[in-house]
């Protein structure tokens, strides 16, 4: 089963929301959660041995604290019994670079999904998206779950699948991911198209429409939706909240996903104006 990665800060608040839905993808999917976190030590030509491990055991106990804050908040405001954290959780605390080791462990790790919570700090989010768009996606077909910031977690019970029906590599993969993960959390499915062109589009004919026609005959909780509208984002952001979604799902075409996701495409405003989580998929290579 893909694993969960969940890199963090010490001492920012974005991050204990974040965890919680990290922490629950884990419960739904039977899946680990890897807990990363990277710092540098900061020493002069004259550091002794002792001195150096006294300064990881440092960081390391301060990353513990930070866990154990995550932990004590999750039990507080969302677990039903204590039991909900009996998860397997695998703590990867490094001397080096966060973009270095992301890398590392979508490489090693089977990584499915990456964990990204939002702040109000457009500057610290851009920060983060550029250390793990960096040469990490290249050749691992990772997803990136943006939690929006202040977003506070809820069970996932409607999930919006947008699906423009352009050709995509290997869309029953996208579709199978997105229906194990509705299965598990017994969510229902809106297979969301929107139309800038005015007109009702046909898709009878494409691969993808009928991969979802077959999807929603074999659950008829799941459905389909077409819009109208020029304007895509406020589209989706509407029916999302018309639907109370709780999720949504969008799969990019670019082979640099993150480099077209975040910067002046639909799915950059998509997930920095959505109020709930957005679940990019990267196309997967022919």
């Amino acid at each position: 089963m893909k694993k969960i990665l969940f890199p963090f800060e010490i001492g920012n608040p974005i991050y204990k929301e974040a965890y919680v839905y990290a922490v629950n993808l884990a419960r739904n999917l039977y899946t680990e959660v890897i807990l990363m976190n990277t710092f540098s030590i900061d020493a002069d030509n004259d550091i002794t041995e002792d001195k150096y491990s006294r300064l990881i055991k440092e960081k390391w106990f301060k990353a513990y604290n930070e866990i154990g804050i995550f932990n004590a908040y999750y039990l507080k405001e969302h677990a039903k019994t204590e039991d909900d954290l009996r998860i397997i959780f695998d703590h990867r605390f490094i001397h080096g670079f966060l973009k270095d080791e992301i890398k590392k462990a979508a490489k090693e790790e089977n990584v499915g999904f990456i964990v990204l919570p939002l702040s109000d700090r457009k500057e610290l989010n851009k920060r983060q998206l550029e250390i793990i768009r960096d040469n990490v996606f290249e050749k691992n077909r990772v997803s990136l779950i943006v939690i929006p910031f202040q977003g506070v977690y809820r069970p996932v019970k409607n999930i919006v699948f947008l699906c423009d029906f352009k050709k995509l590599n290997h869309f029953k993969l996208y579709l199978d991911e997105v229906i194990h993960i509705a299965s598990a959390f017994d969510s229902r499915i809106h297979f969301l198209n929107i139309s800038g062109k005015g007109i009702s589009v046909t898709q009878e004919n494409s691969d993808e429409y009928l991969l979802v026609k077959g999807a929603i005959a074999k659950n008829s909780r799941h459905v389909f939706k077409q819009i109208i509208s020029k304007s895509f984002v406020e589209s989706v952001n509407q029916y999302a909240d018309d639907i109370e979604a709780d999720m949504l799902v969008a799969v990019k075409h670019q082979h640099y996903f993150l480099d077209s996701v975040f910067h002046r495409s639909q799915t950059d405003e998509l997930s920095f104006q959505s109020k709930v989580p957005v679940l990019v998929i990267r196309e997967k290579e022919a």
